[in-house]
């Protein structure tokens, strides 16, 4: 499996794009328009797309963010799941950062999200169990969200969830200082 950075001009671009659309509701992913900004001219995103036996796979796009990376989306075809090919993506992501990784999941409210959580147990990360992060909404007329965040590697929920969340919501959401603010006290 090779994980190879991509902007919309590359080969794969198209099917990571509609893969993108498929795998997420739209209150889990950015306007087509804005992603494909961000993929051309944002130096701190980093989409990717999944490549396995020369033939695209899947998806994952993270961001360089001060201090750790943010696994924002990962996806793989569906004829794809359950082949190990995930815990691969993530393997890879983990040995080639030496900086923590954090990713946000759902509450663990049904089956299908206490799944996805032990997923991600599974490769190593740990559930911030004690506050609930509110994703913002990718555009105005999408609600936030009340997920929960995933780390691997040396963060800890008490010190770093204000500066983390902070992070996450002006770079990778575009809020300002103030909106930050805003949702850090709806946790």
């Amino acid at each position: 499996m090779e994980m190879i950075p991509v902007t919309t001009s590359d080969r794969f671009y198209d099917e990571a794009e509609a893969l993108m659309e498929q795998a997420f509701p739209p209150e889990e992913r950015r306007p087509r328009t804005e992603q494909r900004e961000y993929a051309d001219h944002n130096p701190l995103f980093r989409p990717n797309v999944l490549v396995e036996d020369g033939q695209f796979a899947g998806l994952l796009n993270y961001w360089q963010l001060e201090g750790f990376i943010y696994a924002e989306h990962l996806a793989t075809l569906p004829s794809l799941r359950g082949k190990g090919l995930g815990q691969r993506v993530m393997e890879k992501l983990i040995n080639d950062s030496s900086l923590p990784i954090v990713l946000e999941v759902e509450p663990p409210t049904d089956e299908l999200k206490q799944r996805r959580i032990g997923f991600y147990r599974r490769c190593g990360f740990t559930l911030w169990e004690h506050r609930t992060y509110m994703q913002p909404p990718y555009s105005a007329q999408l609600p936030s969200i009340p997920l929960r965040l995933m780390v691997h590697g040396q963060l800890s929920e008490e010190q770093d969830f204000d500066h983390v969340c902070r992070e996450i919501y002006t770079n990778v959401y575009g809020c300002t200082a103030e909106e930050a603010g805003h949702y850090l006290k709806q946790e």
